[in-house]
């Protein structure tokens, strides 16, 4: 069970064709070079209050020749500790990689280099880089496993490796899941949890933390994570969200409902045929947010469906009407815009691929009036009192609605 919810966390970063077809998934049979400590040392969990004793901990080249057979060499590249001619590793990575028909190289951060309660010394360690560098100059077919705690600057090794994936840290059976990704028997369909920004200085409290004198000001207000670099259109490393397969799937027919209970929104969702020979489990992403609205983007929801090849599903999922909601400060409640939303269903925050709106009741809302209330608010809570204030009855007995006026001092 471990082996198997951990292939299903697997993130497929990048997948790019060198000759004739991608890196990923490999071919059993064919020669392969595995490069990299965490292959033999697999960086699996995290430290402190998060550590367990594991009942067994498979290791990923274990896995990984148990899968491939004989044709698997093996070099470290690096050290995680600086111990060792650093030179040297990186030349005998890439002639044993040289000598293979594709690389795999597991980079990542040890559990001293990403420690819980101080700032790291390194975003990337240097050393890991350079081995890969090396290595894909060696061969072109490379793929790069990624296992850490920490957030890591990815542009570097995207710019380096065709393929990349990110394993985080997959528990005891992650060598094991990470073979069956690897060789195709799982298609990966986990998805980014987290923006990877290409420069730190992008993040949303750069400039606000540690703050001072022990006081952080949370600037970005709703703008946290994803909604930060979407709304301002920098441009990321890879977005929220983000995840491929091995295979690839439509979307169609979006439709949507509001009521009491949220918006339900339902789409169609198929695997194309003959691109990957098992079924996958695309990950189904929807946001809606009120148009034109000044408060931010709103709520978000996913779905998972199980698909094999060839397969449509109608996928339904229901956007809750308190997640539409945001906190109101002035009147210290949860308040939900009245208006027309639309709703997104993607692929990842930026890989849109359908949208429609709709319109959904907002709740009534009376702002209190204080002593810091401004001119504004208190002439719109007059304008609100008299509007609903002035109807008397016609000759015919029926009420009608007097159009309101401004009071006078409301006018100044």
């Amino acid at each position: 069970m471990a082996r198997q919810v951990a292939a299903h966390r697997v993130v497929l970063l990048k997948n790019d064709p060198v000759g004739e077809r991608p890196v990923l998934p490999l071919d059993e049979g064919r020669s392969l070079a595995v490069i990299g400590e965490f292959a033999q040392t697999p960086r699996y969990q995290g430290g402190g209050s998060s550590h367990v004793n594991p009942t067994r901990v498979d290791i990923p080249l274990e896995e990984i020749r148990a899968l491939a057979g004989d044709g698997v060499t093996y070099a470290p590249g690096f050290t995680t500790d600086g111990s060792g001619d650093a030179a040297a590793l990186r030349g005998e990575a890439a002639r044993t990689a040289a000598a293979a028909e594709t690389a795999v190289v597991f980079l990542g951060l040890a559990a001293h280099q990403s420690p819980r309660l101080r700032p790291r010394e390194h975003r990337n360690p240097v050393e890991q880089l350079e081995t890969l560098a090396e290595v894909v100059r060696a061969q072109p077919r490379t793929a790069v496993v990624l296992s850490h705690g920490g957030a890591l600057r990815l542009a570097p090794v995207a710019d380096l490796a065709p393929a990349v994936f990110d394993g985080a840290l997959l528990g005891q059976a992650g060598g094991g899941a990470i073979a069956d990704v690897l060789f195709g028997l799982v298609s990966p369909s986990a998805r980014l949890t987290e923006t990877v920004p290409m420069r730190i200085q992008d993040t949303p409290a750069y400039l606000d933390f540690p703050g001072e004198h022990s006081h952080v000001a949370y600037g970005e207000g709703l703008f946290v994570g994803y909604r930060w670099y979407d709304a301002r259109e920098i441009p990321v490393t890879f977005p929220f969200g983000h995840g491929l397969s091995y295979t690839s799937f439509a979307y169609a027919d979006l439709q949507l409902a509001a009521d009491d209970q949220g918006i339900t929104a339902r789409v169609t969702v198929t695997q194309h045929r003959r691109t990957f020979r098992t079924r996958n489990r695309p990950v189904l992403r929807r946001q809606a947010g009120l148009l034109g609205d000044s408060t931010g983007p709103g709520a978000q929801a996913h779905a998972v469906v199980d698909l094999a090849p060839g397969e449509s599903e109608r996928v339904r999922v229901l956007i809750e009407r308190e997640d539409l909601a945001y906190w109101d400060i002035r009147g210290e409640r949860w308040v939900v815009e009245g208006g027309d939303y639309e709703v997104r269903a993607a692929a990842s925050s930026r890989d849109i691929r359908s949208a429609a709106t709709v319109e959904v009741t907002g709740d009534e809302f009376v702002l209190p009036l204080t002593p810091s209330s401004t001119l504004g608010e208190v002439a719109g809570r007059a304008w609100r009192r008299r509007g609903t204030e002035h109807a008397d009855a016609d000759a015919g007995g029926r009420r009608r609605q007097r159009r309101p006026r401004r009071h006078r001092h409301c006018q100044r």
